[in-house]
This record gives structure tokens, C-alpha cells and sequence, in this order.
């Protein structure tokens, strides 16, 4: 499904900017209904997504909205996360239970504003270059039961679990708006499309987002690899003292000597191996330990 984010960016009630966007964070209303503005107070959302899947997007990016904070009452959990580094979504929810409170277990998302809130985090991943593991319930920042369906995990109704939210922004490849232009996507190679964690309409973007992941590439509309991350060099240990030395990037090549214990620099990767920068020859990364 084609969707749309609708316009309804205002400075009104924002309290505060400067957003730094490194995180995303999913709510619940918290309320039976629909809406799309900041309290009075400046508390809220980026972004509001209703129950048919309509998307309004009530803040710029640079906002910060009082969305995830402890409010002086909540306890922080999560040691990085906070209102000035997140970019907030609330899912319009139903209840059929007590909807006054929180733990109630009948609280419940539409299959559309799922759907939606799926399209949306993966959108601003690209666009942000956010990793999957960087997109949070609020309940991971404070402990706060939000989203209610993603805490409780019950399945009521039509509401998914959160292990299910995630798996479905990982994907399996692109959500990516109709463009005339050439997309650059972001991922660890160019069959794994799980991997991918952003896509950019500029290279400047992309490789932005590259070089703040180790061992993430650049590739082009053809698959075609355009930039290696300038995270390379990085250092490694050997997990054992059975790690051998290859003269090439695979396991066909032949065996020079066993890694002897010690820090080595990873100059290059190629098909899950990494060139030592002391010219020895390849080792197999899953039995190196990055330092």
C-alpha cells in the first residue's frame, strides 16, 4: 500500500529544539480516539496515525516534544534515549475494556495503523539513518506502559506483539517512495536486504549513515557497491588460537598460518572476511573479536 505523510507541521506549543534524531520511539494515544496536536503543556508527538492508517506529521524533525521523558515521575530505563535525541510516533488505539487505565488488557491497534506505523518507521530510518535497533517502545525509555498493545503483548483483536512490530521494519527490502532519482541503499551486503538500515536519495546522506555503522556499504539502484564505511580500520582480537590465516576472502583459499594470539587492524572486508593490515593475509570474522 502507498501511503502519505499529511502535512500539519506547526510551531505552536513546541517546546522546545534541537533535536537530535537518533533515536524513534512508538506510543499509544492513550485514549480512545483520534488526534493530532501537542497538549497545551507541549507534551506529544512528532507523528499521529490514525485508525484508517492516515499519517499527520505535527512537528518538524528539529522539535522536541515532551514525549519520552520521566515527567518527575516515571524511572529512566533506557541510558541514552530521551526527548532531545527522539523522534516520537503515536498509534491511535481502541479500547474495549477500562480505558482509564493502562493495564488493562483490551486495549488494541487497527491492522491499518500498523500497517502504516510500519511504513513510517521504516521511512525515517532511511531518512534518518536510524537502525533498527534504535526504534523503541516508550515503555524501553521509562517505565511507562506505552504502547499499551506492546507491553501487554496479548494479541487482542487485531494488534500484533512488538517482537512482531520489529521483525516487520526489518523487512526483508525497500519501502521506498515513487522518485525519478536513484536511491542509495545502506546495508552489509546486497543480498542480505534485512540489513538495510537506511536509504538516501544523495550519496552525501548515505554515506553519512555508512560511516556511523562499521562494516555497512554503500550500493547503488543496480546493487552495485559504491562505498565501503570509513569505519574500516577497526581492530580485532582472535577468539581462540585456532583461527587461521587465509591467503584470500574465503574458506577455498589456502591456510598461511594460525592466528597467534595478539590486536590485529581489519583493513578491508570482503564475503565475511577482513584483511589484516599487517599484510598477512584474511581471517574469518566470526571467529575475531572486534576491540
Amino acid at each position: 500500500m502507498s501511503y502519505k505523510i499529511t502535512n500539519a507541521i506547526s510551531s505552536s506549543r513546541v517546546p522546545a529544539w534541537g533535536n537530535k534524531k537518533k533515536y524513534i520511539a512508538v506510543h499509544y494515544l492513550g485514549v480512545v480516539g483520534q488526534a493530532h496536536d501537542l497538549a497545551s503543556d507541549g507534551c506529544g508527538a512528532h507523528f499521529y496515525i490514525y485508525w484508517d492508517g492516515t499519517i499527520y506529521q505535527r512537528c518538524s524533525l528539529d522539535a522536541v516534544p515532551w514525549a519520552v521523558g520521566t515527567a518527575g515521575y516515571y524511572t529512566q530505563k533506557h541510558p541514552e534515549a530521551n526527548n532531545y535525541n527522539t523522534i516520537s510516533i503515536e498509534m491511535c488505539c481502541k479500547c474495549d475494556g477500562n480505558a482509564a487505565l493502562a493495564s488493562d488488557p483490551k486495549w488494541y491497534f487497527t491492522k491499518e495503523t500498523q500497517e502504516a506505523c510500519v511504513w513510517l518507521v521504516r521511512h525515517l530510518m532511511g531518512q534518518l539513518g536510524i537502525a533498527a535497533d534504535h526504534v523503541l517502545r516508550h515503555y524501553d525509555i521509562v517505565n511507562k506502559v506505552c504502547p499499551a498493545p506492546y507491553v501487554h503483548n496479548n494479541h487482542y483483536k487485531t494488534s500484533w506483539t512488538w517482537d512482531e512490530f520489529k521483525k516487520k521494519i526489518a523487512g526483508s527490502g525497500d519501502i521506498l517512495p515513487a522518485s525519478t532519482k536513484p536511491w542509495y541503499r545502506v546495508r552489509k551486503t546486497w543480498k542480505n536486504a534485512s540489513s538495510q538500515i537506511g536509504a538516501f536519495k544523495t550519496m552525501k546522506k548515505a554515506k553519512q549513515c555508512a560511516d556511523q555503522h562499521a562494516g555497512y556499504h554503500v550500493y547503488n539502484d543496480a546493487g552495485k557497491k559504491v562505498y565501503t564505511s570509513s569505519k574500516i580500520p577497526y581492530k580485532v582480537e582472535p577468539k581462540s588460537s585456532n583461527v587461521p590465516i587465509r591467503t584470500g576472502p574465503a574458506k577455498t583459499y589456502s591456510r598461511v598460518q594460525m592466528c597467534p594470539a595478539g590486536t590485529y587492524a581489519i583493513i578491508e572486508e570482503k564475503n565475511g572476511f577482513g584483511r589484516l593490515k599487517n599484510g598477512s593475509g584474511w581471517v574469518y570474522l566470526k571467529k575475531v573479536t572486534r576491540i
